[in-house]
């Protein structure tokens, strides 16, 4: 599904002739504006988004073209990582200051039209717009999303353990724009689903905790479980439908998610 049919096709326009610019490949725009407009046509948003990118690094012949980029992200959450196990330390490794947290660290983007991402050392301590929290089972799903916030997940996770609940990591089997894979996870206990499209597509039993836009939209599409999703409601479209300032942080239940989304249409 589209959220917004216009806004959301124009998005995936500019998010990838942006990649192949950003990649150096500039050439390589009559190409990628020949694909989108084939993939333009599917009804599933998340599709779209998964299979054009594997366009992209088709074009630059790079499975992985932001290998680099991920690296330095990764870099940069180590570092902000250590101040954000102080807090939680400090705080006895409370629950609802690690998912505030968690939420917050959804900071960096390279596919959102128009989006301008804080230093994720400064958003990581900003507070949800919205925030409903849900009862947590002894076990979830733990849907990463990009590379750098993800270094924040895994002291998140830590609470999360600290509190009785054991987390599984699950990422995507094939990379995907700058989303975390299993090898930057080789010492935790990790669920690879296929292809790059969202992981949340395959999950079909259990609790989710899903990061970022794409997981969001991917439950909207194909949810089937309970699950608590944090993200920043990073495009105009999204800050519109949830009522909220542009980027703010949203912690918020697929079942209320997927209410508020059914409304809005």
């Amino acid at each position: 599904m589209w959220l917004d049919e216009a806004n959301c096709k124009l998005c995936i326009i500019t998010s990838r002739t942006g990649d192949l610019i950003r990649l150096r490949r500039p050439d390589r725009l009559p190409e990628i504006l020949n694909e989108l407009s084939q993939l333009l046509r599917l009804s599933s948003r998340s599709e779209a988004f998964s299979k054009s990118f594997q366009v992209v690094a088709k074009l630059v012949g790079d499975e992985d073209p932001y290998r680099e980029y991920k690296a330095r992200l990764a870099a940069i959450g180590k570092k902000v990582a250590e101040a954000v196990r102080l807090r939680l330390e400090q705080a006895s490794w409370d629950l609802t200051t690690a998912l505030r947290i968690a939420a917050a660290a959804n900071i960096v983007d390279t596919s959102v039209l128009g989006y301008r991402p804080k230093k994720l050392e400064e958003a990581v301590w900003d507070l949800p717009a919205i925030e409903e929290y849900v009862a947590l089972p002894n076990s979830v799903y733990y849907v990463l999303d990009n590379s750098g916030e993800a270094q924040i997940d895994l002291v998140v996770a830590e609470a999360l353990e600290r509190n009785g609940i054991t987390p599984t990591f699950v990422v995507r089997s094939q990379p995907y724009e700058i989303d975390v894979l299993e090898r930057d996870l080789s010492t935790y206990r990790v669920v690879v689903t296929p292809e790059n499209i969202s992981p949340v597509r395959w999950i079909r039993d259990g609790f989710l905790l899903a990061k970022g836009i794409a997981n969001f939209e991917a439950y909207l599409e194909w949810g089937q479980t309970p699950a608590l999703l944090l993200f920043r409601a990073k495009c105009d479209v999204l800050a519109r439908v949830f009522g909220v300032q542009r980027n703010a942080p949203i912690i918020i239940s697929g079942e209320k998610a997927k209410a508020i989304i059914s409304l809005s249409q």
